[in-house]
């Protein structure tokens, strides 16, 4: 991607073409370091860079504005939007690797990284995971040094053991780490979605008062023999909202 070219589309992508089209402009952004106010190419500038129809570069823009990422002041043109963002998770790349996309650096710091004796009790009905030896690996994510989510991975030792702390700290763990290995390629994930106070040990380390609600996210991963091989939880503290987005492919529904 240049300041004058676009990629070319997927026309045979299952993923519509105004989407791809809002992704490459994220991109760009992403790429040439803009930030929250500057202006996003024009309507003309993007329809010279790229063989797709008014119409769809349209609708692409119409995307970013619905997903906060961009505002359009009239007569002025369309700019990313200040301080808030919502996202639509791109589940190749996960939470981190999504808002990376829309370049909001990530920065990982690694808590704790034990053996857990006892189940995790995040939600009724969870997964155990099928291994003896259990490790929780515990992370803060921060962006320009505020704390954005804390984050717990629960998996089997054997499979934590494969990687150094520095991996552990500095890398998106799923799926950039997990998918090196065939059996922690995730092919189905489940998510619940609560809200619970957090304990004194979870508050002393977001630095909020114990009892607090916050959003958490807890999923359970499971791999190509169907088998869960993880189960993680993030808590959300900063005002960031998390979008899905499907749409009807046939008989069926797809995340986009």
């Amino acid at each position: 991607m240049t300041k004058d070219t676009f990629s070319d589309v997927d026309r045979s992508s299952y993923k519509p073409i105004y989407i791809q089209v809002s992704e490459m402009i994220i991109e760009y952004a992403r790429e040439f370091e803009l930030k929250p106010g500057d202006k996003l190419p024009s309507e003309n500038k993007i329809l010279s860079m790229i063989n797709v129809s008014r119409n769809t570069v349209r609708q692409a823009v119409d995307r970013l504005v619905k997903m906060n990422f961009a505002v359009k002041i009239r007569g002025q043109g369309t700019f990313i939007k200040k301080n808030e963002y919502s996202i639509n998770l791109d589940l190749t790349q996960g939470f981190e690797g999504t808002l990376n996309k829309l370049g909001i650096k990530i920065q990982n710091k690694l808590i704790e990284k034990r053996f857990l004796k006892n189940p995790v009790n995040w939600v009724d009905g969870l997964k155990e995971i099928n291994s003896e030896k259990k490790m929780l690996i515990r992370r803060i994510k921060l962006s320009s040094g505020k704390i954005l989510a804390l984050e717990d991975r629960v998996l089997p030792a054997s499979i934590v053991e494969r990687y150094s702390d520095k991996e552990l700290e500095n890398e998106n763990i799923n799926p950039n780490l997990l998918e090196k290995y065939p059996d922690t390629q995730t092919i189905k994930m489940k998510y619940y979605f609560v809200s619970k106070p957090l304990t004194q040990n979870e508050a002393d380390l977001l630095k909020i008062k114990k009892g607090s609600h916050f959003l958490q996210r807890i999923g359970e991963y499971f791999n190509t023999a169907e088998e869960c091989f993880m189960i993680g939880r993030q808590i959300f503290i900063s005002q960031i909202n998390v979008a899905y987005e499907f749409e009807r492919r046939d008989d069926f529904w797809m995340l986009t």
